[in-house]
């Protein structure tokens, strides 16, 4: 059974709801709805502009993140071993993950890494669909660079160790861009 995600003590000047259920990847849909505008301002606010609907405090995500990051990952961890949560990826992973196979080339600029520090899936030209761009888990990513908890990796298996091949998509078809992070499936 999931453990709840973390509850805490805030007050509206600490962190707003939409804002915390941002950097936990929990938003919901009802959150798209009402705080959309907000949560655009904190995926691409980060350099400082208010934006179209800043966060009540005034914060960007990466203030923010830097702010709660750590008891977030310490939670996220302990729930979804061997990944790390978006935001982790963007302000916290300390380089790109690793290639390990497949055929296809970013088309680009290839160090536009949003999602998950690899290339979106529409980025790629010359795929080969029977051997697609294939890149290292993040359960991997966290080994090798040792970046797993103290008892993360007991708790993962041989697969969680796999590969990740990305399926290209065309350009602006769904699942590509701002909600994209929302439709990859976790390792469990």
């Amino acid at each position: 059974m999931t453990k709840p995600r973390p509850r805490r003590a805030r007050s509206e000047a600490e962190i707003d709801g939409p804002s915390w259920r941002f950097l936990c990847d929990a938003t919901t849909p009802e959150d798209d709805e009402e705080y959309g505008w907000r949560l655009i301002t904190l995926e691409y606010g980060d350099d400082g502009s208010p934006g179209v609907d800043p966060s009540p405090t005034g914060k960007t995500a990466k203030q923010l993140w830097a702010k709660y990051g750590q008891e977030i990952v310490k939670w996220w961890a302990g729930e979804r071993p061997g990944t790390r949560p978006w935001c982790w990826w963007k302000y916290s992973a300390p380089e790109p993950r690793k290639r390990v196979g497949g055929v296809g080339t970013v088309d680009g600029n290839p160090e536009y890494l949003p999602d998950f520090k690899l290339p979106r899936a529409d980025a790629f030209v010359a795929v080969d669909p029977s051997d697609p761009p294939t890149f290292e888990s993040q359960a991997a990513y966290l080994k090798r660079l040792k970046l797993l908890l103290p008892g993360e990796e007991k708790r993962l298996t041989r697969h969680d160790f796999a590969p990740e091949a990305i399926e290209p998509k065309p350009p602006y078809s769904r699942g590509v861009g701002f909600h994209s992070r929302y439709e990859r499936p976790l390792s469990k």
